[in-house]
């Protein structure tokens, strides 16, 4: 299972992993991933669908994509 660590602008780190365990590069290639990203601030994981390459995204622009789709924090 692929794991990423990302820091979204409002200072959030986001631990994210796939939701398949990985079976190498030619088995996922072109197919699109659903991961789940968590941060103590937010209650109950963020899931979202995203690229095959997903691990070699930008950081900023992965944070983007998970704080975009997550609910606002828990006070």
């Amino acid at each position: 299972m692929a794991d990423r660590t990302v820091t979204d602008v409002s200072g959030r780190i986001w631990t994210c992993n796939s939701q398949l365990p990985s079976q190498g590069e030619a088995g996922r290639q072109g197919q699109d991933v659903v991961i789940e990203c968590a941060t103590p601030s937010v209650l109950g994981p963020v899931q979202l669908t995203v690229g095959w390459q997903w691990e070699k995204m930008a950081p900023h622009g992965l944070a983007r994509l998970i704080s975009q789709a997550s609910p606002a924090p828990r006070s």
